[in-house]
Order: C-alpha cells, then structure tokens, then sequence
C-alpha cells in the first residue's frame, strides 16, 4: 500500500511538472508577438524621426503647392520641390533637406515686373533695306561687292539711334559715313548707312535700339 501511495505521489508530480512546461512556451510566444507589435509600432511612427508627422506634412503641402502652381515659380524651384516629395519617405537626407529648405510657396516670380512684348516695342517708325556696289577698296579684286544697310526714318518726331543688332548679333557693320556715326538723331526721311560684315541675302532682321525704345525691321 504504501509503495502505490509513493508511485502515485510521483505520478502526480510529474504531470503537474508537465503542465508547467506546456504553458512556458505560450507564455513566450504570446511574448514575441507583443514585442513585434511594438517594433512594428516604433518603425511606423519613426518614418517622420526626428520631426513630428505634423511638421513633415505642413512642409509637404508647401512643395506639393508649388508644384501644382509651377508657373508662377522658377523652374529650378519646382525641380527641388519635387525631389522632395518623391524622396522624402525613403531617404532620411532628403527629409532632412526638405525640412530645412528656404522653399516658400508665397515667395513667387514677380510677374508684374516682366515688361509685356508690346511694352518692349518702340513708338517710333523707321523702313530699311539692303545696297550692294562694288567695293572701292584696293585690296579687293575687281569685282568685289560690298553691301550696306540703309535705316530711313518714316517717323513724325526725332529719335536718336543708339545701336543696331543685326541678325541678332551674327551680322558685323561699321560705320558706311561720318554722318551715319551713333548715337545720330534722326529727323523724318533722314537715312544712314552701314557697311555690313556678311553677305547681304543673308540679313534677315535689324534691331534699332534707340532713345524711346527698341524696333524690328524684317527684309
């Protein structure tokens, strides 16, 4: 009798032994998830480290509104802002620098002072045109041609000239006279002449600067 007492005290003993052992294990595994959960929970939040989700945002709306407005913005500035949108949840420089930039959306191109096409034009008028004869100098060969431009006034009032872009600059010229030498005031009808530095079929375009503003002349 007291040999079946003792067996069925350790009998007793090991399965309560047992049942310790199985519940260890859950207690564990019930453990790691918690762990990972809260791993899972510090990586979200740490996407906007070391700034708060609410200062990343407000400086996100700033460059998503400069590029939806992009023309009122220089090219460059709009380039930047989008770098930083498309980078800024990858990359921890580029939120760095996006959180440190000087880009303002209120900070736009000043339109207003960009003079209009009709604004740039003169109120004058003048008409040109194109001569050849043959060149007068002695170290030409017989032959030679030499072309000029002829600016005639048409205009009611006086203008002074004060340059000439011809070609938009790929066309030389130096002075044709004494009475053509700039800066020259031009009283209707008065013309002057110039010696071009290029072939003259190939002038296509005359820019007079003048006194009251700038006008083209087409050939």
């Amino acid at each position: 009798m007291k040999i079946q007492t003792s067996l069925l005290a350790i009998t007793l003993t090991l399965l309560a032994s047992g049942c310790s052992q199985n519940h260890e294990p859950s207690s564990g595994s019930e453990q790691s998830q918690s762990t990972e959960t809260a791993a899972t929970s510090k990586v979200t939040q740490s996407i906007y480290a070391p700034y708060t989700e609410e200062e990343v945002k407000v400086k996100l709306h700033d460059m998503e509104m400069i590029v939806e407005n992009g023309h009122v913005y220089l090219p460059a500035e709009v380039k930047e802002a989008e770098s930083y949108i498309n980078g800024w949840n990858k990359f921890p420089d580029v939120l760095k620098a996006m959180m440190e930039t000087d880009l303002n959306p209120n900070n736009t191109q000043e339109v207003a002072d960009i003079p209009l096409e009709d604004e740039q034009q003169a109120t004058i008028s003048a008409r040109g045109r194109i001569t050849a004869q043959e060149s007068q100098s002695a170290f030409n060969v017989p032959g030679a041609m030499e072309y000029f431009i002829e600016i005639q006034s048409t205009n009611e009032q006086p203008f002074t000239l004060q340059g000439l872009n011809i070609n938009r600059g790929r066309c030389g010229f130096s002075t044709g006279d004494f009475y053509s030498k700039m800066p020259v005031t031009m009283n209707y009808s008065q013309t002057v002449k110039y010696l071009l530095k290029c072939k003259g079929d190939q002038v296509l375009e005359a820019e007079l600067i003048t006194d009251q503003g700038s006008l083209s002349i087409t050939f």
